[in-house]
């Protein structure tokens, strides 16, 4: 097992970013691709970095069974049982990481008794909310919402298709992604989420809270096993920090987008995890136990 393994598309700038600074390192890196698959499984890579599996089950499912084989797979392949924006609140809860207030929204499904409608008389919210699905991925399918009749006519259109959450809308003054690494500091990039922009900041604007959101990052990256993870924070005015967003273990990362000492520096944070971790014997944490 000598190889680090890419799972993406040909093409990503990033990846090829990485694999271009690994192979100036001395290691061997190779794209991954699959027919069929016989068991037991096999895998010639030390390391799998992931960035296709979110999205495809048969590629999660192999990528569980490469790792309990022995190879190292960026990012942790057992923690998706807990990368969903309902777990994502309790978490947050548990550990004292401020999250906006949030409600739950059914999916309906007709033959089943046990799940029913919402009443919203219950409700006990104050607009605006925003609407959106319990696995979100690239801000999509998220709705603002300013009035009850509103909420209603958007929540019975899209309530046979997917989970949903409410949430508190947070008006920020200021806005961040910020970037964590299993051997680095978190990497903080201030961030217009409507003109989707990123710009260069001294952080002259969270200098009071800088550090509870660094701790705050790490402790959460920490805890679920993550070695690359993109969180959103929003700022309220009163310097009040809410993690809008708490997993993205496979952001996009374009280099026309993010200025660039930032993106050379996520270059160099992400590839440190692999050169760090490529020499040893470690391997993923599993939420279970086996037998040695």
């Amino acid at each position: 097992m000598n190889e680090v393994g890419l799972l993406e598309n040909r093409g990503d700038r990033f990846i090829e970013d990485v694999a271009r600074r690994l192979i100036e390192k001395g290691l061997r890196v190779e794209y991954m691709g699959f027919r069929h698959v016989e068991m037991p499984i096999q895998c010639d890579c030390r390391i799998i970095i992931d960035r296709l599996s979110f999205q495809d089950d048969f590629l999660r499912t192999m990528l569980k069974n490469f790792s309990l084989k022995g190879t190292y797979v960026i990012n942790n392949p057992f923690t998706n049982i807990c990368d969903d924006k309902i777990t994502e609140y309790t978490i947050c809860r548990k550990m004292g990481i401020p999250h906006p207030r949030t409600i739950i929204m059914p999916k309906i499904n007709e033959e089943s008794e046990a799940v029913k409608m919402p009443d919203f008389d219950e409700f006990k919210i104050t607009f605006p909310v925003v609407l959106k699905p319990y696995r979100g991925y690239a801000w999509q399918n998220v709705f603002v919402i300013n009035d009850l009749e509103e909420l209603k006519k958007i929540y019975y259109e899209n309530c046979r298709k997917d989970l949903y959450i409410l949430q508190d809308l947070i008006k920020y003054k200021t806005y961040y992604r910020v970037y964590a690494f299993s051997f680095s500091e978190p990497l903080f990039v201030r961030y217009f989420p409507n003109e989707k922009k990123y710009v260069v900041s001294d952080y002259s604007d969270i200098k009071d809270i800088y550090d509870k959101i660094k701790t705050y990052t790490m402790q959460l990256n920490k805890a679920l096993d993550y070695d690359f993870n993109s969180l959103e924070w929003a700022i309220d005015e009163n310097s009040q920090p809410y993690l809008i967003d708490a997993f993205n273990e496979t952001p996009d990362i374009l280099p026309w987008e993010i200025p660039q000492e930032y993106y050379r520096k996520i270059i160099e944070n992400f590839c440190l995890i692999v050169e760090r971790i490529y020499p040893t014997d470690e391997s993923n944490r599993l939420p279970f136990n086996l037998p040695a």
